[in-house]
């Protein structure tokens, strides 16, 4: 969460490919419902003329506050530098970059931001059909819980992000095998019947909306959803035939752990921008 009186900080990585600059549009607009400030970041060992750099880059000249860094080094860790110098809310990216393939899931700095970054991380599928312009302002983030108990610091932060982002809620509980008990003090976990939803369901709702309906921002709406099937898949429908705006996925930041086959499966298909936020 911001730190109160200051303007966040939202940071763009840009290589020059259009590729790389179909998450401008997201990125702007993140930054106008923020009030906040866009930074433009570019790595290269070939620092261009002030002047020329948005037309190298391939974004529109810009009329809200922005500051382009030009900075050198291994590109992941500069970007990153630069974030954790000016304080940075957000981290908005495209997908891919220069060396855009379809067959992959992401290009390689895409994949080291997302898995070294603290921050959350808004990241734009380079196939999305509509990728979000300027004007774009979201009015439904979906939360899915899979059935991992989390702890309440982390259902505060997505609600703390959603309140910053203006946006209502849609919780969805996906049922499925995932049975393993509470770790964490105060962590949070899933119905203890998941085949027989008569049973526990409506306990479980109470407990959610007693113990963080008071997260929520007063004008935003809050919606618990029940699903199952398997996670990707499932998000992946409800987002589309739900009409959200964002998804917002909690992990670990291990794109290889077993976990983390929910945040694959969505990465690779999404249809809207996913914020990836870490536990």
């Amino acid at each position: 969460m911001m730190a109160t009186g200051q303007r966040p900080a939202v940071l763009l990585p840009l290589d020059g490919s259009a590729t790389s600059a179909s998450a401008f549009g997201a990125a702007r607009a993140l930054t106008r419902i923020a009030g906040g400030v866009l930074h433009v970041v570019h790595v290269t060992d070939h620092p261009v003329p002030h002047h020329r750099l948005a037309r190298h880059l391939q974004i529109a000249p810009m009329q809200e506050d922005f500051v382009f860094h030009q900075v050198g080094g291994e590109v992941a860790g500069a970007i990153l530098d630069v974030a954790k110098s000016v304080k940075a809310w957000m981290i908005v990216l495209s997908g891919q970059g220069q060396t855009n393939d379809p067959e992959r899931l992401a290009g390689q700095t895409a994949l080291d931001l997302i898995q070294r970054s603290t921050l959350p991380v808004t990241v734009i599928r380079a196939a999305m059909r509509e990728p979000p312009g300027p004007e774009w302002r979201p009015a439904k983030m979906l939360v899915p819980l899979e059935g991992y108990p989390l702890a309440d610091c982390v259902i505060k932060q997505v609600f703390d992000l959603a309140q910053e982002m203006r946006v209502d809620l849609d919780v969805l509980h996906i049922a499925g095998a995932r049975k393993k008990p509470p770790m964490e003090v105060d962590a949070f976990s899933s119905p203890r019947y998941l085949d027989h939803p008569q049973y526990d369901w409506p306990a479980w709702n109470e407990e959610f909306l007693y113990r963080f309906y008071t997260y929520l921002h007063p004008d935003a709406r809050l919606r618990l959803f029940h699903r199952r099937g398997k996670p990707d898949a499932v998000v992946l429908r409800f987002a589309m035939e739900n009409g959200e705006d964002l998804i917002a996925l909690s992990w670990r930041g291990l794109l290889q752990d077993k976990v983390a086959e929910t945040v694959r499966g969505v990465l690779a298909q999404a249809e809207v921008p996913v914020l990836l936020i870490r536990t």
